[in-house]
């Protein structure tokens, strides 16, 4: 019988944002152009932290860019859809539309995996 040992930095109290996994789907139109849709793959529950934010002054207005990480919890199909899709999915969080920059299972230990995001502004 194992022990319980508590973890301060990985607890389930850490993962209390919610966020929904957008997949990409190309469909085509009456005039048989390719169109970019999303369809939801799944809701996770994820402890954010963020890298940095920055302002940027483009086509006369000004512009807010920031990048989170996202750190959810590992299953198999999550780390099966990454391994496929690579940065072609998006993650949102309270209405805002992230862009993937990079999707990693952390150490190779089948604990974590840290998706990297950009928010679109």
């Amino acid at each position: 019988m194992k022990q319980f040992k508590y973890n301060e930095n990985n607890h389930s109290g850490l993962y209390r944002h919610r966020i929904s996994i957008r997949k990409s789907i190309l469909t085509k139109d009456e005039l048989l152009q390719e169109i970019e849709t999303f369809e939801d793959y799944g809701r996770y529950w994820a402890m954010i932290k963020t890298l940095k934010g920055s302002e940027i002054i483009g086509a006369g207005r000004e512009q807010t860019k920031f990048e989170k990480r996202f750190v959810v919890k590992y299953t198999k199909s999550l780390d099966e859809f990454i391994n496929t899709e690579q940065t072609s999915f998006v993650i949102v969080q309270k209405g805002i539309v992230y862009d993937v920059k990079s999707a990693i299972n952390d150490d190779d230990m089948n604990v974590t995996v840290t998706i990297v995001v950009e928010g679109r502004s």
